[in-house]
């Protein structure tokens, strides 16, 4: 597993969710035919045994899939750090956009995210229908971010965002409190 419980803690603290839940494993990477199969079927466990509503967030490369649940509204996206262009990051972007982020990586991630955690609200048909920004490096390991126009999706705030990256892996967080 590629989230220890420090990195879990630090995440909950900088998204200001405090009941996340994150597994991310390699036998839930694509490459697995079953991948799906195990991913939904973990998802289903922790929502069945749980006494409230919960939010979930699946993404995957073909190494590794990652997991996100929370009370919360979330949205997760892993991805191969040098799988990234300049280019295919410029596509996503809106004016601006791709100058202020840290990494082609950080901004495709964070769009993916946001992109997901966006499904309860008004949600855009494409990366590029919505902005992200305010980047900061905090820390040596992470790089937090909001959702700029928040109120033409009808989202009840700019939320918090995470990027960070591992090994050969980048990973985004998203989380609107409600």
């Amino acid at each position: 597993m590629f989230i220890d419980k420090m990195l879990l803690e630090s995440l909950k603290a900088h998204l200001n969710c405090p009941d996340l839940l994150v597994f991310a494993y390699t036998e839930w990477g694509s490459r697995n035919p079953d991948h799906r199969k195990l991913i939904h079927a973990h998802r289903d466990q922790i929502i069945l045994n749980s006494n409230s509503p919960l939010h979930s967030s699946i993404a995957h490369t073909s190494e590794m899939g990652v997991l996100a649940v929370s009370s919360h509204v979330i949205g997760v996206d892993i991805e191969s750090t040098t799988r990234v262009s300049e280019v295919v990051a410029k596509r996503v972007s809106r004016p601006g956009e791709y100058e202020q982020a840290p990494s082609p990586a950080s901004l495709w991630i964070a769009k993916e995210a946001c992109f997901k955690a966006l499904r309860p609200f008004k949600q855009p048909s494409v990366l590029s229908d919505f902005s992200v920004g305010k980047w900061q490096k905090n820390a040596s390991q992470f790089e937090t971010f909001t959702l700029l126009d928040y109120s033409e999706h009808q989202v009840p705030s700019e939320g918090a965002g995470v990027c960070f990256h591992q090994e050969k892996f980048s990973f985004g967080f998203f989380c609107v409190n409600l």
